[in-house]
């Protein structure tokens, strides 16, 4: 079952959020990746050093959302891989991998994918973060983008959540241009 399908059979609200409280997210991209659009619970990344660019430009898409339930996490990701792998015809699944994370609270997942498209084969890599609490489920996923011909390697971005600061929900909203420190590490504005 996809995860979609999941919350509506069950009526449990999923809102995107630009931070997690009580939480730091953060993704490191290498050098020619830029910020490109930003929106609540989604931010995107574009490597416009990619020779690939006229025809599909490599890119990574950060999505953060709440859900007002405590889910279990392997079920969680198992849901989130079914609809990416359903959500793009002509795919087939490279690798799945679901941990406890290693470096921060929650459970890590990775889902690679192989997509047939009429521009040429896209490779993509999804990397999930899921942190369970006692009434709510907190998911942040980076998903790497690329065609198979490009000479961008996408394994130098990287997602990572950790403990920080308890922000007020009511004041956490993202404005403004995406930070970033001198090592090319976007964080959630903390």
């Amino acid at each position: 079952m996809r995860f979609d399908e999941f919350t509506e059979e069950h009526g449990l609200a999923v809102c995107p959020v630009d931070r997690f409280v009580g939480f730091v997210v953060e993704v490191g991209v290498p050098p020619g990746w830029e910020p490109f659009e930003s929106a609540e619970g989604v931010r995107v990344w574009v490597c416009r050093a990619d020779p690939c660019i006229d025809v599909f430009c490599a890119n990574a898409v950060l999505t953060m959302h709440r859900v007002e339930a405590s889910l279990d996490p392997p079920e969680v990701f198992a849901m989130l891989s079914d609809q990416q792998l359903q959500s793009a015809p002509k795919c087939r699944e490279l690798h799945r991998e679901f941990t406890a994370a290693r470096e921060g609270p929650g459970s890590a997942g990775t889902l690679a994918i192989q997509i047939a498209h009429e521009l040429g084969t896209i490779d993509s890599t999804s990397q999930s973060r899921i942190i369970t609490a006692e009434r709510e489920t907190l998911i942040a996923q980076l998903t790497v983008t690329a065609l198979h011909d490009s000479p961008m390697d996408g394994s130098g971005v990287w997602l990572t959540t950790r403990s920080g600061p308890v922000t007020n929900p009511t004041s956490a909203g993202y404005h403004g241009a995406i930070p970033r420190t001198e090592h090319g590490t976007v964080t959630d504005g903390k």
